[in-house]
């Protein structure tokens, strides 16, 4: 149950904080980020069953729990991110689940504020977010990104392995798709189960968050101004 609270990072090379491995009920809250080499916080868990040329910690195999879990993300200001890496975020995560990010206020960043690297576990919940001024030196996505290129096996609600993840919900965020950003929420690379809805969007498109047949995302709710589709699904 580690905490993160109250703290200033400036001007930091890399990372300001990573979150590995087994870590179960950690909050990091009311910090300011700021002039930050990569990504502000980083959320990376282990897996093993790979083939034994990978290096420990990989593997498609996340059944042992390995994993950052159940951690909180709540009322940080991040604003110039990615001064040296472009690929990086406020918040991205690397194998992991059930955690909760809310209330963060973000801006000024190269590419997404919000990136999941895979579709390990779900259950992770996006909420009460200020998104803007994302993909200033790239474009492709937009203030949230996710991918999924990869299956893994985890303990489902059951506790019975798995590959199918939970649903991960995006509410009830403000965010305005500005510079290059193809829209709000992208969930590229067949990105599955995500359910995205009450965010409304400035200026963008709000991107792959309908229910598609082969990924099986919803998204329902949304007010688009001045953006290029509004729907109701």
């Amino acid at each position: 149950q580690a905490r993160v609270s109250g703290c200033v990072f400036e001007r930091i090379d890399g990372s300001a904080i990573l979150v590995s491995a087994y870590n179960r009920n950690a909050t990091i809250q009311y910090n300011e980020f700021y002039y930050i080499g990569e990504s502000c916080i980083a959320s990376w868990g282990n897996t093993e069953g790979g083939d034994i040329r990978l290096p420990e910690g990989y593997g498609l195999d996340g059944t042992q729990g390995n994993q950052p879990r159940f951690n909180q993300i709540l009322y940080n200001w991040a604003h110039e991110i990615g001064i040296w890496e472009k690929q990086s975020s406020f918040y991205t995560q690397f194998k992991t689940m059930l955690n909760h990010v809310e209330g963060n206020v973000v801006y000024n960043g190269p590419r997404a504020h919000i990136n999941f690297n895979d579709g390990f576990g779900g259950g992770t919940v996006i909420e009460k977010n200020l998104l803007l001024n994302s993909c200033r030196e790239s474009g492709d996505h937009g203030p949230f990104n996710s991918w999924d290129r990869d299956p893994y096996i985890f303990d489902g609600p059951d506790g019975q392995p798995t590959v199918v993840k939970q649903m991960d919900h995006i509410r009830s965020n403000f965010v305005i798709a500005n510079y290059n950003s193809l829209g709000a929420v992208d969930n590229d690379d067949g990105s599955s189960y995500y359910y995205t809805w009450a965010c409304p969007t400035v200026s963008g498109l709000l991107f792959a968050c309908c229910v598609l047949s082969l990924t099986d995302n919803d998204g329902h709710r949304h007010v688009l101004i001045d953006g290029r589709v509004m729907w109701d699904c």
